[in-house]
């Protein structure tokens, strides 16, 4: 006959850590129609060639801007007479995403691509690349709040808390970025003043699982 298991205490906590991003990334573009694609194309490059440096002016390395999506796309429309779709021409969007360290050149960044032919923003958030300091913090907190709430019970059952038998766990809740939508050109205010961004803080949490042994006095 197997051995009764020893009383246990099961409790479930989660430890939460506040973190500042270190990092931004900006995702401009440039979307240009004529009608055929070599005519849309042909005008996207140049005007898309003149945004890229004046992001690199601001002192973004190459490595750090991507292209993020190309596409050509018939601009299409229903036509009654005729009874089928039929094609006006042609849309070409070119999109970059530009990541930094520096949370302050955001606002420029996004500047720097509408006033030099970008007429997208696609989109801007803030993350942080290394959380696994973050993580450890929350992990420690969550275990702490575990045990607390174990001796607590332990001692309202008129015993008291014994070693951790058990602990589960579960999958951090990693911070996703920060989606901001940046201002367009068009509600700037009459002064063109420059787009300002806040990073905010980002919360990096943890739920573990604990099993605690049980004592009676």
């Amino acid at each position: 006959m197997a051995p009764e298991p020893p009383p246990a205490i099961m409790v479930s906590a989660r430890g939460e850590v506040q973190v500042a991003p270190d990092r931004a990334r900006v995702q401009v573009g440039v979307e240009t129609q004529a009608k055929t694609s070599a005519a849309a194309a042909a005008e996207n490059n140049q005007k898309q060639a003149a945004v890229l440096k004046a992001i690199r002016a601001l002192g973004i390395p190459q490595a750090q801007i991507r292209t993020l999506n190309y596409s050509v796309m018939p601009i299409q429309r229903y036509d009654d007479k005729l009874k089928r779709v039929v094609i006006d021409g042609y849309q070409v969007s070119n999109i970059v995403s530009v990541e930094t360290e520096k949370l302050d050149l955001a606002g420029q960044i996004i500047d720097a691509g509408l006033n030099n032919g970008a007429n997208r923003v696609a989109g801007l958030d803030f993350f942080v690349k290394d959380r696994a300091k973050a993580q450890e913090e929350a992990l420690a907190q969550a275990v702490a709040t575990a045990r607390r709430q174990a001796e607590v019970a332990a001692r309202a059952a008129g015993g008291q808390l014994g070693g951790l038998l058990e602990i589960m766990i579960n999958d951090f809740e990693r911070p996703d970025p920060r989606p901001m939508m940046a201002m367009a050109k068009m509600e700037m205010d009459a002064a063109g003043a420059p787009t300002e961004v806040s990073a905010g803080t980002s919360t990096v949490s943890v739920q573990v699982t604990t099993r605690w042994r049980f004592q009676n006095r």
